[in-house]
């Protein structure tokens, strides 16, 4: 059964189709000009994850898709109606069916909180969700490209394996082991933030070398690594993303030990599709080598298949600031989506996903 919504006169429609109850508070999501489809795919497990699809307005038969994958923070991936995301904008401007899947215990999402979620079992629901929506009439399987967003680009190029995919987008992370991924974040962290003196910045990012490798290699717990190097206490609590948002970036301690296992230069040099990659200048956790190696290693084997794009003056969340020290603490930045869009249409249509 489907509950149809209609908000003005042909202007957006929003329709729930399948029987995952909804335990929102909000009300439906609306996007003038889009259709918007809430439904629900099967995990493995049984339980059922909240999806939600949008597509141009009045759009008939099988369409090109984009299937998204989320950054690392656990929340709801609904819009609000003043939002002008670029999850709104992508479909409204490309004619493709926009996709997203809201994680368990997530929105509408069954199952485990997100902030019990690991990696591996995140990347699986990832892959399952995506094998039956190749499924759903509105999508063409054959033009369905991925897109990463943030912490998303790594799981992106893990979700595309083995699958038929059009291409493969990203944005706000690279391929650098996830070792030297979460290094950077500290050292960004404590170069640019302006809450360490300069001349401390060495001796920190050296103690977070020590801390990242016991605590993501060896997989010891953060109290464990204290306890067996004494030296090293109070390294964690520096270390962004522990305290504001236990107990690492909202997610478990599992979270981040698989994603270390994970070789994701390996796995981009597998994917025989197109390749985008964007970098923000002002980038504040991974640096440009790790965006850049993706390209270079895929053009290696398959010449011309991968693009980078610099975007300059654009920090990780698509702000334009000045310098990469006032894109750190957020100082007097502007929102400047087109930053991305514009060059991901043009790929898009360069690829003939459209």
């Amino acid at each position: 059964m489907a509950l149809i919504l209609v908000s003005g006169a042909a202007v957006a429609q929003t329709r729930i189709v399948g029987d995952l109850p909804r335990k929102q508070a909000q009300p439906l999501e609306t996007t003038p000009g889009l259709e918007t489809e809430y439904g629900a795919v099967r995990a493995s497990e049984g339980y059922r994850l909240r999806t939600i699809l949008t597509r141009p307005g009045g759009a008939k038969g099988k369409l090109p898709a984009i299937f998204m994958t989320q950054a690392v923070s656990c929340g709801s991936l609904e819009l609000p109606p003043e939002s002008r995301s670029v999850m709104r904008q992508l479909p409204l401007r490309s004619g493709h069916v926009f996709i997203r899947v809201e994680r368990a215990g997530t929105g509408d999402s069954e199952g485990p909180d997100c902030s019990a979620l690991d990696y591996d079992t995140e990347v699986r629901h990832y892959r399952e969700a995506f094998d039956q929506l190749t499924r759903h009439p509105w999508i063409d399987p054959a033009r369905l490209v991925i897109y990463g967003s943030s912490l998303g680009s790594t799981t992106a190029p893990l979700v595309a394996q083995g699958k038929r995919v059009a291409g493969v987008a990203v944005q706000g992370g690279g391929a650098l082991t996830y070792l030297e991924r979460m290094i950077h974040f500290d050292r960004f962290y404590f170069e640019r933030s302006g809450k360490f003196p300069p001349d401390e910045v060495h001796g920190r990012v050296l103690k977070s070398i020590r801390f990242n490798q016991a605590y993501l290699l060896d997989r010891k717990l953060p109290e464990q690594v204290e306890r067996e190097q004494p030296d090293l206490k109070g390294v964690w609590a520096s270390m962004r993303g522990t305290v504001e948002a236990p107990p690492h970036y909202g997610r478990p301690h599992a979270w981040h030990w698989q994603a270390a296992d994970k070789n994701f230069l390996a796995a981009w040099t597998r994917i025989e599709a197109p390749i985008l990659v964007l970098w923000g200048e002002h980038e504040q956790f991974e640096p440009r080598h790790g965006h850049q190696m993706i390209v270079d290693a895929v053009n290696a084997l398959r010449p011309g298949t991968a693009t980078f794009v610099a975007m300059p003056g654009i920090d990780h969340s698509l702000f334009r600031h000045a310098s990469s020290y006032a894109a750190y603490r957020d100082e007097g930045g502007k929102i400047d989506r087109e930053a991305l869009i514009v060059p991901m249409l043009a790929w898009l249509k360069t690829i003939g996903s459209r």
